[in-house]
């Protein structure tokens, strides 16, 4: 399985050039509001503070006029060709903005026109390029349908998610989407951002911190939480096809949650019991956590010990984050994982998640 792939990265972060490439695939009364309007701006509260360092037009040659992540040459000359990628899944840099819309019809529209642009533009130029769709989840009834207009393309091979929500996404209210996820065959692609934006919670539990470095360390939260809820929610007990993947969350921080949940379910089982089994065993089959960033702890034989305590074998897969300013290219994570890992984490894990890639 997967010998002719070399490497496959789940998280890679296009860029529109402009709200103009949006206007062939909105309708008349949708344009002329985006281009009154504007596109809605990013949602990171650190935007100004340093979140946003790799985005600088100049950090890849691109010109002090343009946005790297909105050429397509620089990620097939970089990434594809450079990094020896074979197929690049693309999360939107615009995504996050877009789902924190109130205005759940003007969102639908937006995540319309940013799927067809992306299929249109960036995949329909190089079939190496997958897409993670766009979908208006705040609202779960829209979110299927456009799950239900896009979710057969071959080049769809996800749903992407951000961590921000007024829900935790294991609640009842959020089963339609995963099961149109599994009736199409796609993963579920869960990203940080728009923590403590609009009415969703502060991005900690003790409210808003000053620098982006204190939100950049405690990203683990915002997924342990959501893992917390699809555990012992049952999701997975109502949807055992279904596949999530953390992505540029980090991995160090999982054996101790593992252990934790592990040791709450045999404690406090007696309240949830639609949970069959071990939350580490749901873990396994169903979980999946992306490489970047990736963590090399001290001394020398603790990633072993935390490779070992997340069965990395199963769960482990790379991702580049490119074009961010932390992004890790394939070979550096090679040089870093036992040779027995290798293969699994640069192709046969993410095969397994993505069942539409190609063999």
């Amino acid at each position: 399985m997967g010998a002719r792939v070399r490497a496959i990265d789940t998280d890679a972060h296009h860029q529109l050039r402009g709200i103009a490439d949006l206007k062939p695939y909105l309708s008349r009364h949708d344009w002329q509001r985006l281009e009154e309007f504007g596109m809605p701006r990013n949602s990171n509260l650190y935007q100004a503070s340093g979140g946003f360092r790799g985005a600088r037009a100049d950090c890849f040659g691109a010109g002090d006029d343009v946005d790297p992540r909105s050429r397509i040459a620089l990620f097939q000359e970089k990434l594809l060709d450079g990094c020896g990628v074979d197929f690049a899944i693309l999360q939107g840099e615009y995504t996050p903005a877009v789902l924190a819309l109130a205005d759940l019809d003007f969102s639908a529209a937006l995540c319309r026109a940013t799927n067809d642009w992306t299929l249109a533009e960036w995949v329909g130029r190089d079939p190496r390029f997958r897409l993670a769709l766009t979908v208006p989840i705040q609202d779960p009834v829209l979110a299927v349908r456009e799950i239900e207009r896009l979710g057969d393309h071959p080049a769809v091979v996800a749903v992407y998610a951000v961590c921000g929500s007024p829900r935790l996404y294991g609640q009842r209210h959020y089963d339609p989407v995963f099961a149109a996820c599994v009736k199409h065959g796609l993963a579920l692609a869960l990203h940080f951002s728009n923590e403590g934006i609009g009415m969703n919670p502060a991005p900690t539990a003790g409210g808003h911190p000053s620098y982006y470095a204190e939100q950049y360390l405690v990203r683990p939260q915002f997924y342990q939480a959501h893992l917390s809820s699809f555990l012992f929610e049952g999701t997975f007990e109502k949807f055992p096809q279904l596949r999530v993947a953390f992505l540029e969350s980090g991995f160090g921080w999982v054996p101790a949650f593992r252990w934790r949940a592990d040791a709450t379910w045999r404690s406090l089982r007696a309240q949830t019991p639609w949970v069959k089994r071990p939350p580490s065993e749901y873990m396994r089959e169903h979980i999946r956590f992306a490489t970047q960033p990736f963590e090399d702890p001290e001394p020398a034989g603790a990633l072993t010990a935390v490779l070992d305590g997340m069965d990395a074998e199963q769960t482990l897969m790379f991702s580049s984050d490119f074009p961010h300013w932390d992004f890790d290219p394939p070979d550096a994570i090679v040089r870093r994982l036992p040779e027995s890992l290798r293969q699994r984490v640069l192709v046969e894990t993410a095969l397994e998640t993505y069942p539409k890639l190609p063999r």
